[in-house]
């Protein structure tokens, strides 16, 4: 789904592959011994916690907004380019 303010929701289970084509960015763990096959997961580690609603991380130049959670994952986030970023 694609928003009129060039966002994207994007599933957490989203592989980081396809999440780094889509957007044209490389996506990588601050941990290079660190392997993750998607985004929620990428994510999660980075912030050091499982994100809650209305969280953001900041990464590659993307903003990543925690829309929904269950069961201690992200489900759903909103993924757009972060302020002063070009993507």
């Amino acid at each position: 789904m694609v928003w009129a303010d060039r966002s994207y929701r994007v599933s957490g289970d989203t592989t980081i592959e396809r999440v780094e084509h889509a957007f044209d960015v490389k996506l990588e763990s601050t941990d290079p011994d660190d392997d993750f096959e998607t985004i929620g997961g990428l994510i999660a580690h980075e912030m050091g916690h499982v994100p809650k609603r209305g969280e953001h991380h900041v990464m590659a130049g993307l903003d990543f907004a925690v829309l929904h959670t269950k069961g201690g994952a992200v489900k759903w986030f909103k993924v757009s380019p972060a302020p002063h970023a070009s993507v």
